[in-house]
């Protein structure tokens, strides 16, 4: 036999643990009873699992040797008095005996097996955080880097647009007394092209929205309403409506999605060609 191989499969360290069957057990033991390496190699696992269970080891109650050596005694009358006999009790191999402490060495490791568990799923959650929080962080430059890109390109429209020698600039100042507001129209009259901004306008109410008029032969004509996120920045909006004539134009606050004809009571801001 490979005693080395043999020792290396692990199966001494199964015997001593309880875990094989019982043909597989006195297999083992006609092994170690005939190898005297086998005998010795056993000695050793056992003795190192002995000293790493010492420690979940209970001493004995005060007085309980002393029982059990009372049980393992009885006393037989004779005819001369009272003789004691002691009982009997085979001898069992070292590699042969119960070990008690199997089941601590079992619950050590189980023990152990729930800790590292815990450990590791802890371990996992910590990482699971740090990533949702770098993916936080990513989506949060990226939504910024979106923003940026739009106020560029926003910059890059209005550069191209002022250098248009044909563009007029029309302030649009309040008409409200005591309520100072501001808007302004880019026209290229000969373009047909319009923008405009409303920076130096109030956000609307709840339910309420910006209009843009232009006043044509007396009349005003809508230019359509203007989004609700454009007050207080820095954006133009460019007027779908084609305007070619026009001498003047206003902004007024109606209902959301606009009116037919300008509420003249709410008309915010006008300026003059």
């Amino acid at each position: 036999m490979d005693t080395r191989a043999y020792i290396e499969s692990g199966i001494l360290d199964a015997y001593i643990l309880g875990a094989l069957t019982k043909e597989e057990r006195t297999q083992v033991e006609a092994n170690v009873a005939m190898y005297p390496e086998l005998r010795t190699e056993l000695l050793e696992i056992e003795n190192a699992m002995q000293a790493f269970t010492a420690t979940l080891a209970k001493e004995l109650p005060v007085g309980f040797d002393n029982k059990i050596w009372a049980a393992l005694q009885y006393a037989s009358p004779n005819a001369g008095g009272t003789q004691t006999t002691p009982k009997v009790i085979p001898f069992t191999p070292d590699y042969r005996k119960p070990v008690r402490w199997q089941y601590a060495a079992v619950g050590a490791l189980l023990v152990g097996s729930l800790a590292l568990n815990a450990i590791l799923w802890n371990k996992s959650n910590n990482e699971k955080e740090k990533q949702e929080s770098l993916n936080y962080k990513i989506d949060h430059l990226q939504s910024d880097q979106k923003q940026l890109a739009a106020v560029l390109d926003e910059y890059q429209k209005n550069k191209l647009m002022m250098a248009d020698t044909g563009m007029q600039t029309i302030v649009m100042h309040t008409v409200q007394p005591g309520h100072p507001m501001a808007a302004t129209v880019y026209w290229s009259k000969n373009k047909g092209e319009a923008y405009v901004s409303v920076d130096g306008l109030p956000a609307p109410p709840q339910g309420m929205q910006y209009q843009l008029w232009v006043m044509q032969d007396g009349k005003p004509v809508d230019m359509g309403v203007i989004s609700n996120t454009m007050p207080s920045t820095p954006a133009m909006q460019k007027v779908a409506m084609s305007v070619t004539s026009g001498q003047a134009f206003a902004i007024s606050l109606e209902k959301e999605g606009g009116s037919p004809t300008p509420t003249m009571q709410n008309i915010y801001v006008m300026g003059k060609v």
